[in-house]
């Protein structure tokens, strides 16, 4: 067995050529300390300090040696005396070194899978290896260069060499080789310029002169050496870029052009306008380019120039329409943002004199001239996005990667910058540097790192382009997008009082393409593009209580609207999740943030999102003693009740409770999350006792007072007595039907039905999903599947609850819902039990026995799990959900359940 261990990029082991799955990061750190060794001894306080740096836990050896049994499964690590030694590995470092020694410098690089121990290069014990390894990288990086540019290659080394001096800047040696690489090409004014831009940063850096090689360099540069060009003195020939996408753009442009007098192409910067226009010319337009136009005049005395003349005596507008006269023509006038109104002069003149000539424009904004068809011109879609990103990638980096996950990367990457083509290509030029992973990351974090190291103009910066368009706008617009930079996910009209501003503000904006408008949605929808909300975040003008006040206004409505079930409310809340996250992050430690995290917390309960159920916790209170102490226990009790800590969770809904009034809007709420608490505890006393409390608080909905008293007959079925069930229900039928899209109802008469006629439950069940579809009620409906499911493994209807298990497993998971997780987990040990799987449903339940967070077993299937239960060797999987998926993957068919069908569209 041929084992591999790979430290330059993330750890990696490798038996036979096939990749392991290392199981977590103590496997990985553990695995890269004795591979650095090179086989030498590691003592044990090296790993221990490796792991856990200055605070280990008390029982760290014992750790230790569980992370190093698991390694001695693929690989040979030795006990010595004092600590521990990697045996019979093929290290890519050494690999490295061999081929470095014979000369093969390509090869070696080859080996690095991005920045060496990627993902253990947080931790302070590796510093010295990952600084070690990053500079001999560099090194032979350098070394490569200097081998091609001696070969004569500087045309397929010239973008690699400037990519690696823009990620270096104070690297005299990277200055030095994209000097020679440009001069090489014959770009020479290009590379004096590099050389006095490279003096500038380090004489305002460090206050010293560069070293004597540059000089020396620039020099050889002016004196044309020869040495410098070795091979043909030809400047390459560089390939044209591809063009990716904007078919349907491009055949509404032409037949925009063929039908009317003017046409302009609008959109943001860096969208792709001008590409898009120069795709649809067939080349014998007349196009001026206006970019570096700065005043009105310079619009006319452009097209004139353009047009052969070298003065107008009669004025620029009149001379240029009178040249044109009557013959056909197409005026192409590119980059108009910032002479709208010029521009406009021209054109009305060139309308009303040249019957023939038609107009192309490209802005950011429209003319405002009669007759003009307006083409928006947005991001590109993914799949052509990925396409340009793989593209230009690959043209800079010989060896990018062209697999399913480099292209899940890129489409991270292209969606962080919002598929405008532009960002894209810039990002794709610090691929180079970077590597998609860490590319994605860093973008995550900004757009600084698509801006140039020196400096930028417009046409190659994403955060220029957008200033640029930012100081095109009036004042009170750049104050409106600037207070709207703090918006996440986009906004509707409803913000604008709350930011003092009307829509015709807004409506500048959304004519000047920066703010995108989905008229579609009711109501219309806007957003800035994450790259426009990055660059409006630099100024710092952003209105964040205006905003949380529009979010708290929100919430507050949304619970009014919530008395009874609402189909807009999950819709409402998932369009303005990252507002709520942004509102709950800025009003943390205030009042107001409390009553906006329990007015969330309620609102979201029916649909939880993992990412708010996780900000909800921040509110733990520590003691509680105010109204806003028992709102904050309110939010973090829900919080703790959707991840299945049943005991804190309690807790924290029974001191708000006690420290609310019953009167309160959210009392009757609180009391029926204690209730669902305490089912999952197994104690039906506390929730028969609230559901009598919450039937008598009139401030509840009537769906929650009606909910309260199914989960008090749920528990008589749970403990085994499903007739006194049915007879509590039949006691309080006329108040159980208070809410037509309330799915609770029938979810709990096929609970009580369960065990004497499943196919009646099954019946129940599926109503119960029909409503909640409706209403998007997603913890309901998935409560529902979880009962459904356990109906199909008793009915013995196999192949059908494989699938249910699977569907059910992931839904639970991904909505947060840690106690059905575990049910669903139970049930499928049963599951698997019946299908002769002995082994691993005994693996199952031991999991669930273990998990603190794992709900009480009670009635029938007490007896259920006891005969599944067996003596269990081995170590418990560490993700018990993806263990048991594996499972019912291996035991799937492969086939539909068609009873499950109907319900497919709105819940899978």
């Amino acid at each position: 067995m041929h084992v591999e261990v790979g430290v330059l990029g993330p750890v990696e082991l490798r038996l036979d050529g096939r990749p392991v799955a290392l199981s977590g990061a103590p496997q990985r750190v553990v695995l890269a300390r004795l591979a650095l060794a090179e086989g030498r001894v590691v003592p044990v306080g090296d790993l221990i300090e490796a792991l856990w740096g200055d605070d280990p836990p008390g029982n760290a050896v014992g750790n230790l040696h569980s992370y190093v049994s698991r390694l001695r499964r693929h690989t040979a690590v030795l006990r010595e005396p004092g600590g521990y030694r990697l045996d019979q590995a093929d290290l890519d470092l050494g690999r490295a070194e061999r081929l470095v020694a014979a000369g093969r410098l390509a090869e070696a690089l080859s080996l690095w899978r991005g920045e060496a121990l990627a993902d253990v290069a947080d931790r302070l014990a590796f510093a010295p290896d990952v600084a070690r390894l990053g500079e001999w990288q560099r090194h032979l990086r350098e070394e490569w260069f200097d081998q091609r540019l001696s070969a004569g290659k500087a045309a397929e080394a010239v973008p690699e060499i400037e990519a690696y001096a823009t990620a270096e800047p104070m690297r005299e040696r990277a200055c030095l080789l994209h000097m020679r690489a440009l001069h090489q090409s014959g770009r020479t004014a290009e590379a004096l310029a590099v050389g006095r831009a490279y003096r500038e940063r380090v004489v305002d850096g460090h206050g010293v002169d560069p070293s004597p090689a540059l000089d020396d360099l620039q020099r050889r540069i002016l004196a044309e050496d020869p040495a410098l060009r070795p091979g043909t003195p030809r400047a390459p020939r560089r390939p044209a870029d591809r063009f990716f996408g904007r078919r349907d753009e491009l055949t509404a442009l032409r037949t925009a052009l063929a039908a009317g007098r003017v046409t302009t192409l609008v959109g943001p910067g860096g969208v792709g306008k001008t590409r898009l226009m120069t795709e649809a010319l067939t080349g014998g337009e007349l196009v001026v380019e206006l970019a570096e136009r700065s005043v009105p005049g310079d619009v006319a005395a452009a097209v004139a120039g353009a047009l052969g003349l070298r003065a107008a005596p009669r004025g620029g507008t009149v001379a240029v329409a009178d040249l044109l006269g009557a013959a056909p023509a197409l005026l192409v006038l590119d980059n108009c943002e910032h002479l709208v109104d010029a521009v406009r002069e021209l054109v009305d003149e060139i309308l009303v004199r040249c019957p023939r000539v038609r107009v192309l424009a490209t802005s950011r904004q429209r003319l405002g001239v009669a007759g003009e068809r307006v083409l928006r011109v947005g991001p590109l879609p993914e799949d052509d996005r990925v396409a340009l990103f793989c593209d230009r990638a690959a043209l800079l980096r010989a060896g990018f990667p062209q697999d399913d996950r480099s292209r899940e990367l890129a489409a991270e990457v292209c969606g962080l910058v919002d598929g405008l083509p532009l960002a894209v290509e810039l990002a794709a030029r610090r691929e180079a540097v970077f590597g998609l992973t860490h590319l994605r990351d860093r973008l995550g974090a900004g757009l600084q790192v698509l801006d140039p190291a020196r400096g930028g103009d417009r046409a190659t910066a994403v955060s220029a382009t957008v200033e640029w368009s930012y100081r095109l706008l009036d004042p009170s617009a750049q104050a409106l997008l600037d207070r709207l930079a703090v918006c996440r996910g986009g906004f509707d009209i409803s913000i604008l009082p709350y930011l003092s501003q009307d829509a015709a503000v807004l409506a500048e904006l959304v004519d000047a393409s920066l703010v995108v408008c989905d008229v579609d949605q009711n109501p219309p929808r806007y957003r800035l593009l994450e790259t426009v909300r990055h660059v409006a975040l630099t100024h710092g003008n952003e209105d964040r209580d205006a905003h949380a006040r529009w979010m708290l206004d929100f919430v507050t409505d949304l619970l009014r609207r919530q008395r009874v079930r609402n189909p807009d409310t999950t819709p409402a809340l998932r369009r303005e999740r990252g507002n709520l996250q942004e509102a709950l992050a800025w009003l943390e430690d205030r009042d107001e943030g409390a009553r906006l995290a329990a007015w969330t917390a309620i609102a979201g309960s029916d649909a939880p999102d993992p990412g708010l159920t996780a900000q909800l916790l921040r509110f733990k209170p520590e003691r509680v003693e105010t109204e806003a102490d028992a709102l904050r226990a309110l939010a973090a009790g829900t919080g703790e009740w959707l991840n299945g800590r049943l005991d804190e969770g309690n807790r924290l809904l029974s001191a708000a409770i006690d420290r609310l009034p019953d009167g309160h809007t959210l009392t009757g709420s609180a009391l029926l999350l204690r209730i669902s608490n305490s089912m999952f505890v197994g104690r039906a006393d506390l929730v028969r006792a609230d559901a009598l409390r919450l039937r008598e608080n009139r401030a509840a909905p009537a769906w929650t007072r009606a909910t309260g008293l199914c989960c008090a007959a749920l528990m008589d079925a749970y403990g085994g007595d499903a007739a006194a069930g049915l007879r509590w229900l039949e006691a309080y039928g006329k108040e159980l039907n208070a809410d037509r899209l309330d799915g609770f109802v029938p979810f709990t008469r096929g609970e009580l039905l369960a065990g004497t006629d499943p196919e009646a439950a099954l019946s129940c069940y599926d109503e119960s999903l029909r409503r909640t579809e409706r209403a998007g009620l997603g913890y309901t409906a998935n409560i529902a599947r979880v009962a459904r499911t356990a109906v199909l493994i008793r009915l013995g209807r196999h192949d059908e609850a494989v699938e249910a298990c699977r569907r059910t497993i992931v839904q639970v998971r991904v909505a947060g819902m840690t106690a059905q997780l575990w049910t669903m987990l139970r049930l499928t040990a049963e599951l698997l039990g019946d299908l002769g799987e002995a082994e691993a449903a005994a693996v199952l339940v031991a999991a669930a026995d273990d998990d603190p967070y794992a709900p009480v077993v009670m009635g029938p299937d007490v007896e259920r799990l006891a005969r599944l239960r067996a003596e269990v060797t081995g170590e418990p999987p560490e993700d018990v959900a993806q263990y048991a998926l594996a499972l019912l993957e291996r035991q799937g068919t492969g086939k539909e359940a068609a009873s499950d069908g109907p319900h497919r569209s709105g819940h899978d």
